[in-house]
């Protein structure tokens, strides 16, 4: 005896049709799938031929289902990841262009010389009282036209001598 199927509750009000100009009209191909898998379920379609229709997993066409039957129409706005509006206002971002430009971490009582994604993680989290990951801060300084560098090792121990003559070699072979 296999599994019950998953089965659409109700419409919430709105007719197949209704559901139909929704899937037609929508930019969102996850309100798409969503809005078609209700409808095929309803219709009493299989949940793998839904899966295999839409090109999606059987544990998808389920939770687009029982998604639809805890909320509703509301499921199928699509808020998965980058479509989540921001927290990060315009003064934060302004704010942080402007410390990383003009003032040092030991003006905010950090220990370091310099900037990076982690310290600005801690001076917004303490400044704003909200907290991001180092991806998402290294995101902003990437569209505030910041960039990455590495900083260049050079080695305590070495031999003057020795790095004069391999830069005197270097530049004749051109690698400059």
């Amino acid at each position: 005896m296999g599994r019950k199927c998953v089965e659409v509750k109700s419409l919430y009000g709105l007719t197949i049709d209704d559901l139909n100009l929704i899937a037609n009209s929508s930019d969102s191909n996850y309100t798409r799938d969503v809005v078609k898998a209700v409808i095929m379920r309803h219709k009493g379609i299989h949940t793998q031929v839904i899966a295999d229709t839409l090109s999606k997993c059987n544990a998808t066409i389920v939770s687009y289902i029982n998604n639809w039957n805890d909320s509703g129409i509301a499921c199928i706005a699509d808020l998965r990841g980058g479509n989540i509006e921001s927290t990060v206002t315009d003064e934060m971002v302004e704010d942080i262009r402007n410390i990383v430009t003009s003032k040092s971490p030991h003006e905010f009582g950090y220990e370091q010389n310099r900037w990076n994604a982690k310290l600005l993680v801690r001076y917004v989290e303490d400044h704003w009282g909200k907290e991001y990951s180092d991806t998402w801060i290294r995101k902003i300084l990437a569209n505030l036209g910041f960039s990455y560098k590495r900083g260049v090792y050079k080695p305590s121990k070495g031999d003057p001598k020795l790095q004069e003559s391999f830069k005197k070699n270097v530049s004749c072979i051109g690698y400059n």
